[in-house]
């Protein structure tokens, strides 16, 4: 009697179960994976809704793995090692180059010579301060930012530094009637000097020579 009550709950059991599979909601069903396919796949993904994201997030880190490194990137990256100078992360020198590329197209600005002018101002050097407190990749003196409406705390900003440079180059270009020389000796010598005839053209032979160097990298990539 005894082991037919043991056979009959046993019975009773398997029926319960049965019935609470056939009950489970369908999302439950795909969640539910086996022992041995977990040990044999490396990624088991759960619902529809996570395969496709998870493919998304594949296919994005893959596009980020392919993506065909910038010209001018590849150009500063080799001219650096000419000039045998600290390197530069790949990922800072894109930021540089795509800052400079957006701030000077709808300019008279050539950004390649912004980046030359970036070079010897600061050797790329985005937290640089000069002994005349100059900021920056591009050495912005606070009382320039301050007539342009940009605080000096915002100097430090790569990107700022970058577009209030590249506004104050711009203006002086206006100011020159495109005069480059006159323009890029006033943005390191001051306006004044320049219209006094006292600037000194030092400063433009140095950032042409970059600019000459590089653009010779540049055609050769």
């Amino acid at each position: 009697m005894l082991i037919w009550n043991k056979a009959m709950s046993v019975g009773v059991l398997l029926i319960c179960y049965v019935i609470w599979q056939n009950h489970l909601p369908p999302e439950e069903n795909v969640k539910r994976v086996n022992v041995v396919e977990r040990s044999q796949q490396s990624v088991i993904l759960n619902t529809p809704q996570e395969q496709n994201a998870s493919s998304s997030i594949r296919s994005s880190d893959i596009r980020a793995l392919k993506a065909p490194q910038s010209d001018l990137v590849q150009m500063i990256q080799g001219y650096i090692q000419l000039q045998h100078e600290k390197s530069i992360a790949e990922a800072e020198l894109q930021r540089y180059v795509n800052w400079v590329e957006q701030y000077t197209k709808d300019s008279k600005i050539e950004p390649l010579w912004i980046i030359a002018m970036m070079w010897q101002e600061s050797r790329m050097i985005e937290d640089s301060v000069s002994s005349d407190g100059a900021i920056g990749l591009l050495q912005i003196i606070p009382s320039t930012a301050k007539w342009l409406g940009v605080n000096k705390s915002k100097l430090y900003e790569p990107e700022t530094n970058i577009k209030t440079g590249i506004r104050y180059m711009q203006y002086l270009l206006n100011k020159y009637d495109g005069n480059l020389r006159k323009a890029t000796i006033a943005y390191n010598q001051g306006e004044g000097n320049v219209d006094r005839g006292k600037a000194r053209s030092w400063y433009y032979n140095q950032v042409n020579k970059h600019y000459s160097k590089m653009k010779e990298l540049l055609e050769a990539l």
